[in-house]
Order: structure tokens, then C-alpha cells, then sequence
């Protein structure tokens, strides 16, 4: 896809990180569109965010992207059951 997120994005696992990417895999694909999901709390412009999401979105890369998102929404969900049974436990 040759997007730069994570330049602009310390965190892309973050709110905004998670907002872009979920919206990429959505369908948009505007950069002005997918700065603007931006957190208050960031400290880039929305201006060098849309720069960093300039590139070649091939369905096969967004594809593999929709995947990955998948996957980590299952790890995510398989963490925090087990946060929930060790909370169980103490």
C-alpha cells in the first residue's frame, strides 16, 4: 500500500491509529478524509497525517490488511478474557 501511518502515528494501535485503519479497511481512502479521524491529542497536523497516508491501496494489500485486523480483534478479544479469568482467580 506504501502508506506511511506509522511515521505520522507513533501508536497506530491507538484511537486514532485503530479509526484510521478501520476506516481504510472500510473503504475510504481519502487521506484528507482519514487525517481528520485524528485524535484532539495527537501531536501531527492533520496536514503530515495525510501526507503519510498517500499511496497505492491495491485490493490484495487491503485484502491482507482487513485480515490482519481481523486477527488482531481476536487476540485482543482472547486478551482480555484472560484478563477476565485472572481477575477471577485473585
Amino acid at each position: 500500500m506504501n502508506i506511511q501511518l506509522h511515521q505520522a502515528i507513533s501508536d497506530i494501535t491507538g484511537t486514532t491509529g485503530m479509526a484510521i485503519i478501520r476506516a481504510i479497511v472500510a473503504g475510504e481512502h481519502d487521506p484528507q478524509v482519514l487525517a481528520a479521524k485524528k485524535h484532539h491529542r495527537i501531536k501531527r497536523s492533520e496536514a503530515e497525517i495525510a501526507a503519510a497516508l498517500h499511496g497505492d491501496y491495491r485490493k490484495e494489500h487491503l485484502f491482507v490488511l482487513q485480515q490482519e485486523l481481523h486477527l488482531y480483534d481476536v487476540y485482543q478479544s482472547q486478551i482480555a478474557e484472560c484478563d477476565r479469568q485472572i481477575e477471577d482467580c485473585l
